[in-house]
């Protein structure tokens, strides 16, 4: 009885996973474009590039597609301010990254890609602005893609931006929430 307990439990993992295709694209998923189109429409259209970084066996990757990259909000958002394209940071198909000719493997290790899903953005030039790894829900998203299209990283911490969407105040005031008050001395007793 031990024995089919302790196969079950090594079993279930690899079920598990093998029902994961994170290449299977949801159908209300956004509008993805191949990497060549995606640069296009970016430099056309003043559009930052999105770079989706996964793999086909990732489960985070899958519920990403589904749970976040579905969302009505965070879809338009992205839509309207980005330029979207999928990576199989395991691809193998040869692609063209602005002046240079690379497969989605290679692209995804000079993005410093080292796990799945990340998310890569990217100037109109080429250059890389940030990289935000991991699994987050619709809401937390949506703050990154703002605050990457709206520059705040360049004077704002990323969880002061949020704090600040949060609650409605401008980053200024939100800033006072963040910082503690100066310390006054006790007046010394007598």
């Amino acid at each position: 009885m031990t024995k089919v307990l302790v196969a079950l439990l090594f079993a279930l993992p690899l079920a598990a996973s093998a029902q994961v295709d994170a290449s299977i694209i949801p159908d209300d998923a956004p509008d993805w474009y191949s990497m060549e189109d995606a640069i296009s429409l970016a430099q056309a259209d003043d559009r930052l590039l999105f770079v989706y970084g996964y793999a086909s066996w990732c489960g985070y990757c899958a519920r990403f597609d589904t749970e976040v990259l579905t969302d009505d909000t965070v879809q338009a958002y992205l839509n309207e301010n980005y330029a979207p394209v999928r990576l199989d940071i395991e691809g193998r198909d040869s692609l063209q990254f602005f002046d240079a000719r690379v497969t989605g493997r290679d692209l995804g290790g000079a993005m410093g890609i080292t796990g799945t899903p990340t998310h890569v953005f990217v100037d109109t030039d080429g250059s890389l602005i940030t990289k935000m790894p991991g699994f987050v829900d619709p809401e937390t998203f949506l703050f990154a893609l703002e605050y990457i299209k709206e520059e705040a990283y360049e004077t704002t911490a990323f969880d002061r931006f949020v704090v600040a969407r949060r609650t409605g105040l401008s980053l200024e005031q939100s800033m006072g929430d963040l910082v503690a008050p100066p310390r006054t001395a006790p007046a010394p007793s007598q």
